[in-house]
């Protein structure tokens, strides 16, 4: 997870503690935290054999809501993967920023 946190602390400026809680989420999904290691260290979505969840990549995702980094993107795979019909809602509703 240090990883993620050093991404989000010195490239985001986000807070310590935000990051943290947000590294949390990565925890029980380690298809995904895998995923976000190759895209914090290359810029890019892996194209061999990306994680697909609900017929949904997070290139896929990212090309749909274009204002998310990679760690928004990976954690909309989570919710995804947990809240599939508030996702599809949020993807069908056009990812409603308030």
């Amino acid at each position: 997870m240090e990883k993620i946190l050093n991404y989000l602390t010195e490239i985001r400026n986000v807070k310590p503690t935000v990051a943290t809680k947000i590294c949390s989420s990565f925890e029980q999904h380690n298809d995904i935290l895998s995923e976000l290691y190759y895209w914090i260290d290359t810029q890019m979505f892996p194209q061999d054999n990306p994680i697909i969840i609900n017929g949904y990549t997070a290139e896929k995702i990212a090309s749909l809501a274009p204002f998310m980094d990679g760690v928004g993107v990976y954690n909309f795979m989570i919710t995804l993967r947990e809240r599939p019909e508030y996702a599809e809602k949020t993807i069908a509703d056009g990812f409603p920023r308030k």
